[in-house]
């Protein structure tokens, strides 16, 4: 008879000797390894077992049975001394370890979870602080590296010619061809696009498999940065190594891609503001404020002089009194192209207010600023397209010329005298240039 021969319990019981190795044991282990008594007996019974990760760190006695078709079983153990060894008592599990299972990816997500908060908040602190774009993609592409631990991240942003255009990152792909299927693709999509594998490219663009086995990419995940259906850019992280992304992948990059989007509608924003605080609206010029703010700058020019011309339109509050204020915007707006080519592009060109005008200008001597005033009066003088034959408009024009390294050096003093010679120039008939002694 058999040592062990209660087959009618509802637990498997196993005898072992003093090496571990199995002696006996009854019909429900023997059904629950899927192996012969006689291929039991003598056999080691930790060559059957298989440790169960738990987040309770007393569940010790929790194991995990092997069956020879390669599943297993969770069972817990208990021990009790024999005089040849031990007899172990194994109690199926398999709900206990579903639920210390479930614990512990309930615990792994609730550790993502956090992290990724953290990340969050980190980068919306860090996206705070970027003062201009080019910032900004620096930040967002180094966050998007250490958010996924992707080998290489890089950001797209559209350009002012609606192109993308690499800001930040580095990019593994190997050619401009096999970029702009990327960028098109998610572009296209405007949503997370996940990528495991070259397989998984080969179904959206077969261009986009073969960019991912050329560069050795295992893994894509890219994200449109987008605000009210404006499309600013993108971001891709690049896995160098095989990836599965979790379901919180693409609920990250949407957030990251949000805070960037938010950011880089702010930065424009201020941008806009700062453009319109030192810019007219009707040509678009730097404005009277800018004009103050810039001449300031030219005390440290290294030119021995310094130009200001100070012009007023002749003519012009007839056109505007006879032929409407927008025919008279539109004139104001051809005198301020017509100035910007008559220049260099260095030269400062500004509206005062109304139809006066100021041009600065670095000069080496008197002889050139008086060159750069006439050939802004002769081009003032050609007829304007909108305007209508009857309605002349010319360029009365007053020019002060002062030292670099004047320490009496002041800006209002340079508009003033340049004021004061355009009044001249204008009593004296118009159409001329009248200039000032040399500060």
């Amino acid at each position: 008879m058999r040592p062990i021969a209660a087959d009618d319990l509802p637990c498997a019981l196993v005898e072992v000797d003093a090496d571990g190795r199995i002696q006996d044991a009854n019909d429900l282990f023997v059904s629950w390894t899927g192996l012969s008594m006689a291929e039991l007996q003598g056999r080691a019974f930790s060559s059957l077992r298989t440790s169960i990760p738990t987040v309770d760190a007393r569940a010790d006695g929790l194991i995990r049975l092997a069956h020879v078709d390669g599943s297993s079983r969770a069972v817990i153990v208990g021990r009790r001394e024999t005089g040849a060894g031990e007899l172990l008592t194994l109690v199926d599990a398999t709900e206990r370890a579903e639920h210390e299972q479930e614990m512990a990816r309930s615990h792994a997500l609730e550790e993502r979870t956090r992290n990724r908060l953290e990340l969050i908040i980190d980068s919306s602190i860090a996206f705070s602080a970027a003062t201009n774009e080019q910032s900004l993609a620096d930040i967002l592409a180094t966050t998007v590296a250490k958010a996924y631990q992707a080998e290489q991240s890089a950001v797209f942003l559209i350009d002012e010619s609606g192109t993308f255009a690499q800001a930040s990152g580095s990019n593994p792909l190997r050619s401009v061809e096999q970029t702009g299927s990327l960028v098109t693709q998610a572009s296209q999509l405007r949503r997370v696009v996940a990528l495991s594998g070259a397989a998984a490219a080969d179904e959206i663009a077969p261009v986009l498999g073969q960019a991912m086995r050329d560069a050795g990419v295992h893994a894509v995940l890219v994200a449109p940065i987008q605000h009210d259906d404006v499309l600013f850019g993108l971001f891709a992280a690049f896995f160098l190594h095989p990836r599965q992304f979790d379901s919180e992948a693409a609920p990250l990059a949407d957030a990251l891609a949000g805070q960037a989007a938010q950011t880089i509608t702010t930065l424009r924003l201020q941008r806009q503001l700062e453009h319109a605080a030192m810019h007219d609206e009707t040509t678009g010029l730097p404005n009277r404020r800018r004009l103050e703010t810039q001449l300031v700058e030219y005390q440290s020019s290294t030119s021995t002089l310094v130009a200001t011309l100070f012009i007023d339109l002749d003519g012009f509050k007839r056109v505007n009194d006879a032929l409407g204020h927008h025919t008279g915007d539109l004139l104001l707006r051809e005198v301020g192209l017509r100035l910007q080519a008559a220049v260099r592009q260095e030269d400062l060109v500004a509206r005062y207010g109304g139809d006066e005008f100021v041009v600065v200008c670095e000069v080496p001597e008197v002889a050139a600023a008086e060159d750069v005033a006439d050939r802004i009066r002769h081009s003032i003088e050609q007829p304007f397209q909108d305007i209508p034959e009857g309605f002349p408009i010319s360029a009365s024009i007053g020019m002060s010329i002062a030292r670099t390294q004047d320490p009496a050096w002041n800006p209002d003093r340079l508009i003033r005298e340049a004021d004061h010679a355009m009044y001249s120039a204008k009593n004296a008939g118009g159409n001329r240039v009248v200039g000032a002694p040399v500060a």
